[in-house]
């Protein structure tokens, strides 16, 4: 009976977000009809969604993500990340090390369907290279989302870390190996051998002066990382002080610069840096995870699969497959997926291994997506067809998922 209930509420899930209703509204919806088709009341569901919407970790979890997309808004804004790549470039004196690191430094924006944002950047050094359109697509792809194994603000790491109640450096640690293999990989496939066209070498005080301006536009972001690392704040406090030097800068910008000049208010820049959308689908991520924690017969079942011999990695293979792949999407697998699994985790440590596991299964079959947007929105910029960058992802997907195997089984 729960695992039909349990199949009727990611049913209905697929269903309302095939019909472009919001992820976060889709699984509260979801979780709605879990709770009713397992006796439970409406008076139930109210204290749940009172006692979630109480939690400190769902009000710190939704202000974090609220903060980094006016963050990521007010960087764009001011052209902060485009002038991080100009002098990038020229300190690196390489188009090929620059189109490797563009997609990820433009990816810490974290805007869905953000790999738009960075299409022109590769188009144009990708033509400096003479890659054809597959290629650069591939690279588009590949190099900003490595980032999302290890980048500590990605929402999707977060959101992991908070449902799964481990460290984030310790999720990181464990999920590097993944982010290495990408990008490796990604140069081997894509860029090694291609002829790098020759950038004027700068004199040591020019070089200096670009490192300064590379951390200066960077500041925001690097003070946000290094405001949890070095003096252990919470990300939402951290986040603040890097908006306050994203305005900071802007209004050195705007007395040196009047082509800086942005028409609209500081409150309104602010406010449309806040994205609702996303506050919902972790609202209704949260609900959906009470609603399992409360529901014992999926641990019993998942339990009883255990004592029959079917192995957890078997049956967090094909529930990542039935759920992210429909969903174009890894937060719905990690939403679904964690509430159930890590419970079963003898200690700490296999919990991270289980999450590693869902993380990245998610992860693959969220990214090979027909509906994943970031790889629509790129194929069309390119005028590439999906089957030509299946073509690319032959060995880069298998050998990343085979790194995280090997992590598994080596750390088990």
């Amino acid at each position: 009976m729960i695992v039909l209930t349990l199949l009727l509420s990611m049913g209905l899930t697929l269903f309302l977000v095939s019909r472009k209703v919001n992820m976060g509204l889709s699984l509260a919806i979801g979780a709605v009809l879990l709770a009713l088709l397992n006796g439970k009341n409406f008076q139930y569901l109210i204290q749940l969604i009172l006692r979630t919407f109480g939690e400190y970790t769902t009000l710190t979890l939704a202000l974090t993500i609220a903060l980094i997309t006016i963050l990521g808004n007010l960087m764009e804004k001011y052209m902060l990340l485009d002038r991080m790549i100009e002098v990038l470039e020229r300190m690196l004196r390489s188009a090929k090390a620059t189109i490797l690191l563009a997609p990820a430094i433009i990816g810490t924006l974290l805007v869905t369907g953000g790999a738009l944002m960075s299409c022109p950047v590769v188009g144009s050094l990708g033509k400096r290279l003479e890659l054809p359109g597959d290629k650069m697509a591939s690279i588009n792809l590949i190099f900003r989302h490595a980032l999302y194994f290890v980048f500590p603000l990605s929402t999707t790491i977060l959101l992991a870390t908070q449902l799964g109640g481990f460290s984030v450096w310790d999720f990181i640690k464990l999920q590097l190996p993944m982010a290495l293999v990408m990008y490796v990989a990604g140069y081997f496939l894509y860029l090694k051998g291609r002829p790098d066209p020759q950038i004027e070498a700068m004199p040591w005080g020019d070089y200096f002066k670009s490192m300064m301006l590379f951390l200066y536009y960077g500041s925001p972001i690097l003070i946000s990382l290094l405001g949890v690392v070095a003096f252990q704040l919470s990300f939402h406090v951290s986040l603040v002080f890097g908006i306050l030097i994203s305005i900071g800068i802007h209004l050195i910008d705007e007395r040196k610069d009047p082509k800086y000049h942005v028409e609209e208010s500081l409150w309104m820049t602010l406010y449309k840096g806040i994205k609702p959308s996303m506050i919902v689908v972790i609202l209704g991520i949260m609900i959906f995870k009470n609603v399992v924690n409360d529901l014992d017969g999926i641990y019993v079942y998942l339990n009883s699969l255990l004592e029959k011999g079917i192995p957890m990695e078997l049956i967090i293979f094909i529930a990542c497959a039935a759920i992210s792949f429909p969903l174009g999407s890894t937060q719905p697998g990690i939403a679904i997926l964690f509430p159930m699994i890590l419970p079963l985790a003898p200690d700490y440590h296999t919990k991270l291994l289980y999450a590693m596991f869902v993380y990245t299964t998610s992860f693959m079959f969220y990214y090979i997506s027909p509906i994943h947007l970031c790889q629509v929105l790129t194929l069309e910029y390119f005028q590439v067809k999906l089957k030509d960058l299946y073509r690319n992802y032959i060995y880069i997907l298998p050998a990343t998922y085979g790194a995280m195997i090997l992590v598994y089984f080596l750390a088990k």
